[in-house]
């Protein structure tokens, strides 16, 4: 009887687990390439389109969890299973218990639950969201390295042809016509703001694969990735790909300076992703200013020959110091408290030469008339204006609404609904709706209050200290995992730095979760018997599903 509970218990779990891969690969790929009407409305068919992927998929994967659950554990197995929650999955609880809360007590209820239209983020996308992690941590937990694989090879291919495309996209080639398109929107995926969100999920798990994997031919092939996501990170002409770019090395830094052979493969990174600047300036020689966006910066690098003297530098630099590492080895980790602290300074100073160029008349030499020191609506593109209203916005919430926020993805509803908020928008953004603060702090602030704000901002933290302490060679993980979970960590760093200029929109925040899903899954994987690539259990073996 026993042995047939066991049976029973590895058909469910096995078809869940292929339920969960299908599901996952559909939505990588639907909402990375789907769009009806070319860029028109691009925002609100994505949402679409993986309201009826997930809005599917994740219902019937919980139904089929509980089943199993209850079937081989009971109910007893299944309170204990949520009394046995860890920090990350009480903060992803109170993400969703505060969604709720704020949907019930805005104003406007319907935005909230739905979100705002040709946006969508609110807690019906957060609930899927969230499910979304769910089934990644799942998969990665119980799931067969065969179907991890095969994951893996859908989220490459995938992420491959959309960069490539966006790539050519730039140089105006367009291998089919997408009906609507203009100098601002790229490949599939939309606007700049949009393509570099979704860039940077995917090219953080490409470094962080690159930088540990052991084995030769994933070592060429992810180092080929990188250097497809550098030339594409350029030509996306976004200065926030910058930041990302930095946040990466940064964290990758801050990792390997214990051991000299990841500070050489952190070299060898940086040479691949200095690459990207003749890539780029080859293919501006073959399509004679046929570019189609206004970027100075992207120009120069295609068209004129700035670009070099970085590369040679950047390349020179970098060779020489991988060669150095590779000879010595040597613990720096003593200076991972110098660089943080560092950085912590710098941004402060940065902070203060800000304020006192700004509030001293004329200014203070050297940064005087510089617009990146000087405070006013326009700086950074605008983000000054829109988030000294933000900053307004919050302070009409106390006493009440700071808890709780005005409604998820409300924010352009609550805004506008106040008139003296309308004249200062239309006189800062003119026709242009505030539908964000392009700040996520800010954004989750007002939407959701200080308790949303705590379990999302809690939620990514957490996976950041759970998945570095795990990224060692002595938890039990295999060297293939361990360079997946980096790439989670990675993903994050640059999701949290980029979303302090950005926001959460549906192509790049459902991967940030998925990503803490599969790091979640990869961490409790080592303290279970997995299903074999054949998936075959010895009587000796139990289900863990």
């Amino acid at each position: 009887m026993n042995m047939i509970k066991i049976k029973e218990s590895i058909t469910h779990l096995n078809i869940r687990l292929t339920w969960t891969l299908v599901t996952l690969c559909l939505i990588i790929a639907a909402l990375s390439f789907y769009f009806v009407e070319g860029y028109y409305n691009l925002g609100e068919e994505k949402y679409r389109i993986y309201l009826k992927t997930a809005g599917i998929a994740v219902p019937v994967w919980l139904i089929m969890l509980l089943i199993h659950v209850i079937r081989t554990s009971g109910l007893q197995g299944l309170f204990e299973r949520i009394s046995g929650f860890g920090a990350l999955e009480w903060f992803l609880v109170l993400l969703n218990v505060s969604g709720l809360i704020a949907t019930l007590t805005s104003d406007f209820a319907r935005t909230s639950v739905w979100g705002y239209d040709g946006w969508h983020m609110g807690f019906v996308v957060q609930l899927l969201m969230s499910g979304g992690c769910l089934m990644c941590a799942d998969l990665f937990k119980n799931g067969s390295k065969r179907a991890i694989y095969f994951l893996f090879g859908v989220i490459f291919t995938v992420t491959t042809i959309v960069f490539v495309l966006g790539v050519i996209n730039r140089f105006s080639i367009y291998p089919f016509y997408m009906f609507g398109q203009a100098e601002d929107f790229i490949s599939t995926l939309g606007n700049i703001n949009w393509f570099c969100g979704y860039w940077s999920i995917w090219m953080s798990i490409g470094c962080g694969i690159f930088m540990i994997t052991e084995r030769t031919w994933l070592k060429y092939l992810s180092g080929a990735y990188v250097w497809l996501c550098s030339v594409t990170g350029i030509c996306c002409g976004a200065s926030s790909c910058y930041l990302v770019w930095l946040a990466i090395s940064f964290a990758a830094l801050l990792w390997a300076l214990d051991d000299s052979n990841h500070m050489a493969d952190l070299c060898n990174m940086e040479v691949i992703i200095f690459a990207g600047l003749p890539a780029v300036r080859f293919i501006g020689a073959l399509r004679p200013y046929r570019m189609w966006y206004d970027s100075a910066l992207l120009k120069s690098i295609s068209y004129e020959d700035k670009w070099i003297m970085p590369y040679i530098i950047g390349t020179v630099f970098f060779a020489v110091m991988a060669e150095v590492y590779k000879r010595r080895q040597k613990d720096r980790s003593y200076l991972r408290y110098i660089l943080v602290g560092g950085g912590i300074g710098l941004i402060t100073a940065v902070v203060i030469i800000i304020i006192l160029n700004s509030s001293i008349p004329g200014g203070i030499w050297p940064v005087r008339g510089k617009g990146i020191f000087t405070w006013s609506i326009d700086w950074g593109n605008g983000r000054g204006g829109i988030w000294m209203v933000s900053i307004e916005l919050i302070k009409r919430m106390f006493p009440f609404k700071i808890f709780f926020g005005v409604g998820c993805d409300c924010l352009c509803d609550y805004a506008y609904s106040m008139p003296d908020i309308l004249t200062q928008l239309h006189r800062y953004m003119g026709e242009l709706y505030l539908t964000n603060s392009h700040n996520e702090v800010l954004s989750m602030l007002i939407n959701e209050g200080i308790m949303g704000t705590v379990a999302y901002f809690g939620f990514q933290i957490t996976h950041l200290v759970s998945a570095s302490k795990s990224l060692d060679k002595n938890t039990g993980l295999s060297g293939d995992a361990q360079a997946v979970l980096f790439g989670t960590i990675l993903a994050v760093v640059s999701y949290m730095v980029i979303g302090i200029v950005g926001f959460m929109q549906i192509l790049s925040t459902p991967f940030m979760f998925m990503a803490v899903g599969m790091a979640s899954g990869l961490i409790k994987r080592k303290n279970i018997n997995i299903i074999t690539d054949s998936d075959q259990l010895s009587t000796g073996e139990k289900d863990n599903g």
